[in-house]
């Protein structure tokens, strides 16, 4: 079954093309890595699937649902639910602290404070940042902020998560245990994961490798991914 469909997508800024005759599928429970040079539009697929930007043409089908259809109004409630997002470089705000940070997309889709607080508390523990939930960005380590930016974009039940260079900052050890971190979350709970990157290192746990170039979404699938084993993560931390 698939997650993801991308029919005839064309995507430009004022002449520029980005994309054109775009034709994608992604299965469920996926981990999938967008590759190509910078400035290919990995980041624009990316927003293109997490319905931030919007083709200049073409349909998009996310779990079923074709999201032209959704009035705005609808696609943003439809998002929130089904799509969790990583940003680059670990985006946090800085003036909360990474309890806050987590529970934010709850503040924004009227979850009660006491059930975001609880679901927060049940992805840290999960994710090993339990004891950090009450410092600032600036007050821990790379490895836990973007272990917050994971919890973060788990915490509406989504059934996508999208990760724009979720390693570019982490050094290579770190970097490893997030990935590891991220197909546990797809072996375990059946989320479909899509990965941009430059890291190599990504593409060991990729089950399908989209290759982004000359305009272009041409579609690999790896039959054997050399993926991390459940509950392989494990840094002392109570981590996944």
């Amino acid at each position: 079954m698939d997650i993801i469909e991308l029919h005839d997508i064309r995507k430009q800024y004022g002449d520029r093309i980005v994309f054109q005759d775009v034709n994608l599928t992604i299965p469920v429970g996926s981990f999938v890595v967008v590759r190509g040079e910078s400035g290919a539009g990995k980041s624009t697929l990316l927003n293109l699937i997490s319905g931030l930007e919007i083709p200049n043409s073409g349909k998009i089908v996310v779990d079923g649902k074709d999201i032209s259809e959704l009035a705005k109004i609808e696609r943003t409630d439809f998002y929130r639910h089904e799509v969790g997002i990583i940003f680059q470089g670990s985006y946090l705000q800085p003036q909360f602290t990474l309890m806050e940070n987590i529970t934010l997309p709850g503040v924004f889709a009227g979850m009660p404070e006491a059930e975001r607080n609880a679901k927060a508390q049940q992805l840290a523990q999960m994710l090993g940042i339990t004891e950090s939930l009450s410092h600032l960005p600036s007050e821990v380590s790379g490895g836990q902020a973007e272990r917050a930016c994971i919890a973060r974009a788990l915490l509406m039940d989504p059934k996508i998560i999208l990760a724009d260079e979720p390693t570019s900052n982490l050094d290579e050890e770190n970097a490893i245990i997030v990935l590891k971190i991220l197909n546990a979350i797809r072996q375990q709970m059946g989320i479909t994961i899509i990965v941009a990157s430059h890291s190599r290192d990504v593409s060991r746990f990729a089950t399908q490798i989209l290759f982004v170039k000359n305009k272009l979404v041409n579609s690999e699938v790896v039959e054997l991914a050399l993926a991390a084993s459940e509950g392989e993560v494990n840094d002392n931390q109570g981590a996944i």
